[in-house]
């Protein structure tokens, strides 16, 4: 028996374990594929956003202007007939002086306004035209009727304490036409200015019933266009051959302005001065005279001072004149002028009378009968033709806020505006 035995060569015979323990798995192998998909994921979102924003990049932005600060605002105006409770207005820059009323007319009746709400205020049987008027301490309101003939040749006045009228027919002959006419400053007395054969200013008592009670003051055959009241004693008129007044305590003529060519004249808020023009509808220049006659002074179609603003017109456009007619603002220490530029489309603008200068607002029509009903607003009576049928309309531009008279307000069918400017009538009531 052999004492050394070989040594076996199977492996089960070596002494070995025969199964091996398995290896342990590293963690990061382990993960590793959510730790790609996770990679994959972010990177997959880091290229659509930066797709996404060079996108919008390439997009121009819409910025919303900074809004110019709004003129003061006026309600829209309801429709008519309809009596409403005013709407307070206010301006972050500028609080408008008190309003007063505001009449006009519409299909031949009378509507009152406080720039705010809009009433019926005379119901008339025989329509109204045109040239209504307040007196001086808005106790009377007169306006000329619509007549059987082309041709105006009554006035009729309305008392606003009794709530009654009379209608006056002066003229002695179908085709007689009312002109024009003023109060006297305590409204005791209109003074009438008609035409029949000749040119008369009569004298009608405000408690008169008819036209026998006119009272004749000037009769002659030279034509006679505009009238004004200014004080107790003086009437003053324009005519062919100038300006001339009348001394009620001793009533002959007086020429003041010798001038044949006088255009139109305005009489100063504060009814010591005369504005008038002296030229033609394609030019003028503006004079100012005291209403005795005295201290007539020329206004510089130049001024020391020029503010041409946005309008981008030189200096010498004012050198084409002034329009034959001017606004007066309330306190008399500017006007709102015209110059001429294109036909029917003047250079608007304040010339201040203190310190000699004048700012270009705009080119906008301004007419005869419009006026200031403050330092920033304007008001007038237009043709509206954007329905293809003219009818009239008043309109409210302001200069507030830099506007340059744009347009604010705006009553439909309405025509001969007139205003009362304090809110407060004499006897302490409203309408």
């Amino acid at each position: 028996m052999d004492q050394n035995p070989a040594q076996p060569t199977d492996i089960q015979d070596s002494g070995l374990p025969s199964d091996l323990p398995p290896q342990p798995v590293s963690p990061i192998k382990r993960f590793l594929p959510f730790i790609l998909a996770g990679i994959f994921i972010l990177i997959l979102l880091l290229v659509t956003l930066t797709l996404f924003s060079s996108s919008s990049k390439t997009k121009k932005v819409a910025v919303s202007p900074t809004p110019r600060p709004t003129a003061t605002p006026f309600a829209p105006p309801p429709t008519l007939p309809m009596a409403t409770h005013p709407v307070a207005t206010n301006s972050a820059t500028f609080t408008p002086v008190k309003t007063g009323r505001l009449v006009f007319i519409k299909n031949g009746d009378i509507y009152n306004s406080d720039l705010a709400s809009i009433s019926l205020f005379i119901k008339n049987a025989t329509p109204a035209a045109d040239r209504l008027t307040w007196s001086p301490m808005g106790n009377l309101l007169a306006w000329r009727p619509v007549s059987s003939t082309a041709t105006p040749s009554a006035l009729t006045v309305f008392t606003r304490s009794s709530k009654s009228s009379i209608t006056i027919s002066p003229g002695s002959i179908p085709e007689s036409e009312v002109l024009d006419y003023a109060w006297s400053h305590d409204e005791k007395q209109i003074a009438i200015l008609y035409h029949d054969q000749s040119y008369h200013i009569d004298l009608l008592d405000r408690n008169a019933s008819s036209s026998a009670h006119l009272l004749p003051l000037l009769n002659r055959a030279s034509f006679i266009k505009q009238i004004f009241w200014p004080n107790s004693r003086l009437i003053v008129f324009s005519g062919e051959d100038g300006i001339g007044s009348i001394d009620l305590t001793s009533p002959v003529p007086k020429l003041i302005v010798d001038n044949p060519s006088v255009q139109k004249m305005k009489l100063s808020p504060d009814k010591k001065k005369i504005l008038y023009s002296v030229g033609s509808d394609k030019k003028s220049d503006l004079f100012i005279i005291n209403i005795d006659g005295t201290g007539a002074i020329s206004l510089p179609v130049t001024p020391r001072k020029i503010d041409m603003g946005t309008t981008n017109l030189p200096d010498t456009t004012l050198n084409n004149g002034f329009l034959p007619y001017a606004l007066w603002f309330p306190k008399g220490d500017k006007l709102m002028v015209g110059y001429h530029y294109l036909p029917n489309l003047p250079l608007v603008g304040i010339y201040d009378l203190t310190n000699n200068s004048f700012t270009a607002l705009s080119t906008i029509p301004i007419y005869e009968n419009d006026f200031m009903v403050d330092d920033l607003r304007l008001a007038g009576a237009r043709i509206n033709i954007t329905s293809g049928i003219p009818s009239w309309q008043v309109s409210f531009f302001t200069i507030e806020d830099n506007a340059k008279l744009s347009t604010i307000r705006v009553i439909p069918d309405a025509s001969s505006p007139s205003f009362f400017g304090d809110d407060l009538l004499p006897s302490g009531n409203l309408f």
